[in-house]
């Protein structure tokens, strides 16, 4: 599960306008409302795991009332736009990558702890239905390197549903992949199933397409159903984690609800 849970994100994005949020008789905190999207996922247990599981997931933009119904995918980062028209939208991105334990495969493996990554996103709309997306994260804690997400989104709107599907391709930098798909000589030593260090470099990490359906209960509400493939790529599908313990190819489906607050 890649980024499963940004609610956590937001609020970091969020700071500057918490402190008003109990006005909620109001319909908007200084002009804005939030998005806020509850799911729940089956995924691969971590990035690279041939297992799959349950968890939670969720994320949250700040938006305009107006706003409520712009696209998004659920692999969008929680946003907070700076910059918006009919063509581009830009502005301030974050996300939280979920822990990896170090049981079962992972023995001897280290821990990585909850990642929080900060950075921007670029939104461009060649034509009403076609997105282009690009977002740039650091991380900021557990781990510190670069991931670039992009993708492209063709996106059908209908009275009562929109449908939604397209590419992603994601890169990582050398401290990115090595944090997760690296094995150092002590981690070699310790694993059961590991017999030799390795060394994650910068370049791709996984490419893959997602795809949306979203449903409108009412001005307000929306049910919400994503699916997703990736295939891990480069030194990221080459590393022992993945060929000898995991699983190159990652999929997930999702169902949830969408929402808009002040309500």
């Amino acid at each position: 599960m890649n980024t499963l849970l940004k609610t956590a994100a937001a609020g970091v994005i969020l700071a500057g306008v918490s402190a008003s949020a109990a006005k909620a008789e109001q319909a908007t905190v200084f002009g804005y409302t939030l998005n806020i999207a509850i799911r729940g996922w089956i995924a691969s247990t971590y990035d690279g795991s041939k297992r799959v599981g349950p968890a939670p997931g969720g994320s949250l933009a700040v938006t305009r009332p107006s706003e409520f119904d712009s696209f998004a995918a659920s692999d969008d980062a929680a946003s907070f736009s700076l910059f918006s028209n009919k063509y581009i939208q830009t502005g301030i991105a974050a996300s939280v990558r979920e822990p990896r334990d170090n049981n079962r495969e992972l023995t001897g493996m280290r821990s990585i702890g909850w990642s929080l990554h900060g950075g921007g996103y670029f939104n461009y709309w060649a034509t009403p239905s076609i997105r282009f997306h690009v977002e740039a994260l650091k991380g900021l804690t557990s781990q510190y390197g670069v991931q670039v997400n992009t993708g492209a989104d063709y996106v059908f709107r209908g009275d009562k549903w929109r449908f939604s599907v397209g590419p992603r391709l994601t890169f990582g930098d050398d401290a990115f992949n090595n944090r997760y798909f690296g094995v150092t000589p002590t981690e070699a030593l310790l694993n059961p199933y590991i017999a030799a260090p390795y060394r994650a470099r910068a370049g791709l990490h996984f490419a893959g397409i997602e795809s949306s359906t979203e449903y409108k209960w009412s001005p307000k509400w929306r049910q919400t159903f994503y699916a997703r493939y990736k295939r891990l790529l480069g030194d990221d599908a080459n590393s022992p984690l993945v060929r000898q313990l995991g699983n190159a190819n990652q999929f997930a489906v999702s169902t949830g609800v969408r929402f808009m607050f002040p309500n």
